[in-house]
């Protein structure tokens, strides 16, 4: 999956969240590196900000992103397998 569908069943908080895991486990994005901010996946996937904070949000929860304050939001350096 890499778009979102607007009118599919999936919510599209999900459906990037879903994106950005998949970044993260085949590497495309590596651990300590810094992710597009929340307004810049908005613009590349067509949502809103808010909706790319709340998919950011769930994978902070999860362990596989970590935010610093001031500087961005980071792959964790160990994800989860």
């Amino acid at each position: 999956m890499s778009s979102i569908f607007h009118k599919g069943p999936l919510p599209r908080y999900y459906q990037l969240k879903e994106i950005m895991s998949e970044k993260i486990s085949t590497g495309e994005w590596k651990p300590g590196g810094l992710i597009p901010s929340e307004r810049e996946l908005g613009e590349q996937y067509g949502i809103s900000r808010m909706t790319a904070r709340q998919a950011i949000t769930e994978l902070v929860n999860e362990g596989l992103l970590f935010r610093e304050q001031g500087k961005g939001t980071f792959v964790s350096r160990i994800t989860q397998q």
